[in-house]
């Protein structure tokens, strides 16, 4: 590609809004956006809940398993080439579920639609962000977190009324139109590998000056996977995407069981998305100033106190409190994962660790659902419940606690 003029403009913060545009299309693989096709899934397929659970609890660990090589594809490839081709496979993946007839069907696409979308089109996203931007990347990742999380809050209403209009297996198809036209022609049109391949560099410095990247070590995934830091960064995750997911499955049950009428339970989520998009630019904004320790630790206490306070869950406040607390822990972990990882390896193989760190993350989304069930099978009530989950949390801001930014030997 043609070398960048000096006066040529960081192209960093318009393709900020690209990669950001990318993650909020990735919602028909997010839970969030299957939600909206699970009753229709039901009745249609003619297949229980626990038959429609079990086959997302397949897809996503199935598709969780192929994060670490496509991490490898993407520092290989480029982000260019790569967010293209992962677009036109999701494209197809979220099309085809409009055609699923049986519970295998709906298992493959599953599959096909958690691993392309909730897996590698945001990985490919954050991977862009993480490139294009190092002192500034907090706020990058703050500005972006909050964006998606916006627009995101939007797709089940967009969702609910192609289905209203055009039934739920041409809302699939329509969807998946609808990504293609807005993100791959924008993506061969605007994207770029990073900003060396046109003469530019991270925040959009000069190559004269004097300032060096904050992500002074890069490190191979074999390095990086060898280090404490690593392994504690993705067990907080881990424990934060498999606890709000397994509590947002089950949201209505535990709301009902609080007192909470179903209109009552969905509204509860306002609070939950007010939390996720304020902590998501807090934190981020915050990891350009504030030890990742501190942060960690901050994060799984928002967690840990949401767990506490479903005992004082009832129409009003106490719903509120509750969920504006998952909110902030949801949006808080976000960002710090998506910042610390290249602030602590550095950028040069980004894809293929957030590869490895995204697997353990997707697959505790799996799993969580199931651990809440199988909880207030063993304890009776979701109060108790919450306390014995609390103790997780607790666990994890020891360990964050505790956390050291990584430094090579020698160094």
């Amino acid at each position: 590609m043609a070398q960048a003029t000096k006066a040529e403009p960081f192209r960093g913060w318009g393709l900020l809004g690209l990669s950001t545009l990318a993650i909020a299309l990735t919602l028909p693989g997010q839970t969030i956006g299957v939600s909206s096709f699970a009753d229709h899934l039901t009745s249609d397929l003619a297949i229980s809940a626990t038959s429609l659970s079990t086959a997302y609890l397949i897809g996503t660990i199935s598709g969780s398993l192929a994060m670490p090589a496509i991490g490898r594809w993407i520092d290989r490839t480029g982000v260019r080439k790569t967010m293209a081709l992962i677009t036109v496979a999701f494209c197809v993946a979220v099309a085809y579920m409009g055609t699923v007839r049986h519970i295998w069907m709906l298992t493959v696409g599953f599959i096909g639609i958690r691993m392309l979308g909730q897996g590698a089109l945001s990985l490919v996203g954050q991977t862009s962000i993480a490139l294009w931007f190092d002192q500034k990347r907090g706020l990058a990742f703050g500005l972006s977190m909050t964006a998606s999380a916006g627009l995101m809050s939007l797709g089940p209403l967009a969702l609910t009324l192609l289905i209203e209009n055009f039934g739920w297996r041409w809302a699939w198809v329509i969807t998946a139109i609808c990504i293609f036209l807005i993100l791959v022609p924008a993506t061969l049109r605007w994207m770029e590998d990073r900003p060396e391949s046109i003469g530019q560099r991270p925040d959009g410095r000069p190559f004269s000056a004097s300032a060096t990247n904050t992500s002074a070590d890069h490190y191979t995934v074999k390095e990086a996977i060898s280090t404490n830091a690593f392994w504690v960064l993705t067990g907080v995750m881990v424990v934060s995407s498999a606890l709000i997911t397994g509590v947002t499955f089950h949201h209505f049950a535990l709301m009902e069981a609080a007192g909470l009428t179903t209109a009552e339970a969905a509204a509860v989520f306002v609070p939950q998305m007010v939390g996720t998009v304020t902590a998501g630019f807090l934190w981020a904004w915050l990891t350009d100033r504030v030890s990742g320790k501190f942060l960690l630790f901050s994060c799984q206490a928002s967690l840990l106190g949401a767990h506490l306070s479903y005992s004082w869950v009832s129409p009003g406040l106490g719903a509120a409190l509750y969920s504006l607390l998952l909110g902030v822990n949801g949006g808080s972990i976000r960002a710090l994962t998506s910042a610390l990882y290249p602030k602590w390896f550095g950028t040069e193989n980004i894809g293929a660790i957030r590869g490895v760190a995204t697997a353990f993350g997707v697959g505790a989304s799996a799993i969580g659902p199931l651990i809440v069930a199988l909880g207030f099978r063993a304890t009776g009530d979701y109060v108790t419940l919450n306390y014995f989950l609390a103790l997780v949390p607790a666990l994890a801001m020891l360990a964050s606690f505790v956390i050291k930014a990584p430094q090579k030997s020698g160094q």
